[in-house]
């Protein structure tokens, strides 16, 4: 059985090159991830395609075939093959998918991540995670949800001045 993978938006971004505070070996993780999850998991988005929409908007497709390009174009042409990606039904409140009216996802703190929280959640699948210091941060709140966060580079999954160890939201 595959294992079920949520890809926040960074990870495209940074394995295209187009996130310069990123070092070297972080965007090769990232492009090596992309193309392992491409191959190995099933890829989960939500059905009303607000993470597609996020990923067209953020990774810059005009004539490039980079690695974030490619995965992007790689969901949607598999996106009727369940065994590579699986539309997650998602009831957002508002048309970005940041809040969510079930009771059970807590995003007030990571409105610009609900949608992603959402399909983990939903899927029980893992979040990989570049650059975002959001999933460092709020680790105890994807810890009682039961979602596991993939950091790729932990070492820019965090804001300047805190350590992994920090923890906004208590």
């Amino acid at each position: 059985m595959r294992d079920r993978s949520v890809v926040d938006t960074n990870v495209l971004v940074v394995a295209n090159g187009r996130a310069t505070h990123v070092n070297k070996h972080c965007q090769l993780a990232c492009v090596d991830e992309l193309a392992r999850l491409a191959r190995e998991d099933v890829v989960c988005v939500d059905d009303k395609f607000l993470i597609l929409g996020e990923y067209g908007r953020r990774i810059g497709q005009r004539g490039q075939e980079k690695s974030g390009t490619v995965f992007y174009k790689h969901v949607w042409q598999k996106m009727r093959d369940t065994n590579r990606v699986r539309l997650i039904s998602v009831d957002p409140i508002d048309r970005e998918g940041r809040d969510f009216s079930d009771p059970i996802l807590p995003t007030n703190n990571l409105k610009k991540d609900a949608k992603f929280l959402a399909v983990a959640v939903k899927a029980q699948a893992t979040i990989v995670n570049a650059t975002d210091s959001d999933w460092t941060e709020h680790r105890e709140l994807t810890d009682r949800l039961g979602v596991d966060v993939r950091q790729l580079c932990p070492e820019h999954a965090i804001r300047p001045g805190k350590s992994n160890g920090d923890h906004a939201f208590q």
